[in-house]
């Protein structure tokens, strides 16, 4: 049980109800923030990120959109993100994260620390040419006791399942190297709890051989499930900007922050990370 007080007139409901969904949508809508796109691995061949990230927040989004909601958040997450290219057509990708987290809205207070979601998904290339590659990653994503959805205590959710369509295309700019990625997925959840989905863009450039600029926005949406009563819609809209220096052929390191820039039934999150990539 994540509340210390029960509720028990409507005005403490509606401030429980916006309370966790603040926190579904900053546990759920996680933001990638190490890229990985279209692309495959060759066979044999893999990486992995170390993320480590701190996010505060002291306003929320109310249901209107309006950013009107007191708040007091704050967060420690580490998270690891591994893929192996199996062939030259699949890649396979495993991510896990551990979360400090504290918060409080109202009469609502959260203390968390342990284990957030894990997930497994595989890539698979449909297409390809020199420049562009279109790809489908279906994934199993598995609760922890800090995952949360729309309206339920932590812990809640179940398994749930993402398919997620994945396009790439690298590009000239200035003579120098650059690339767009686009991907929409959509996560289904059990029991009832709102599915969820997502759209995300990334741009890169490399201005330098040993350095690329990387922009990112993440939208997510999770819509009202019809047998919960106390849900609302829930929609957060992310943007991020970070610098990823490549150490050597084997490592790299990567800076960067983002923020909430508009939302509903979420807050406005601020956040600076830190990764670490190693190639293989």
């Amino acid at each position: 049980m994540i509340y210390r007080k029960k509720k028990k007139d409507n005005k403490r409901n509606w401030a429980r109800l916006f309370s966790v969904a603040c926190i579904f949508v900053c546990l759920c809508f996680h933001t990638s923030y190490s890229w990985a796109g279209a692309w495959l691995l060759p066979k044999g061949k893999g990486q992995s990120i170390q993320t480590t990230l701190y996010s505060s927040a002291h306003m929320g989004f109310d249901q209107s959109g309006a950013l009107s909601q007191p708040v007091r958040f704050s967060k420690f997450n580490s998270n690891i993100y591994w893929e192996h290219g199996l062939s030259d057509s699949y890649t396979v990708i495993l991510s896990s994260n551990i979360q400090d987290l504290n918060y409080s809205s109202g009469v609502d207070t959260v203390d968390f620390q342990g284990f957030g979601q894990s997930s497994i998904a595989i890539r698979r290339k449909l297409w390809a040419n020199r420049t562009s590659i279109i790809s489908l990653q279906p994934s199993v994503v598995f609760r922890g006791p800090g995952e949360t959805v729309s309206d339920a205590f932590l812990g809640a959710g179940g398994t749930q399942f993402e398919m997620r369509a994945l396009a790439g295309k690298s590009f000239k700019l200035a003579r120098k190297d650059g690339f767009i990625d686009v991907q929409t997925a959509w996560r289904f959840r059990p029991d009832g709890f709102p599915d969820e989905f997502r759209f995300d863009v990334t741009t890169g450039w490399r201005p330098h051989p040993k350095l690329q600029i990387l922009a990112q926005t993440f939208y997510a949406n999770a819509s009202k499930p019809p047998n919960l009563a106390l849900s609302r819609q829930t929609k957060s809209f992310k943007a991020q900007a970070s610098f990823v220096y490549e150490k050597s052929a084997r490592t790299s390191y990567q800076v960067g922050t983002y923020q909430t820039i508009g939302g509903q039934d979420t807050i406005k999150e601020n956040a600076f990370f830190l990764a670490i990539q190693k190639r293989y």
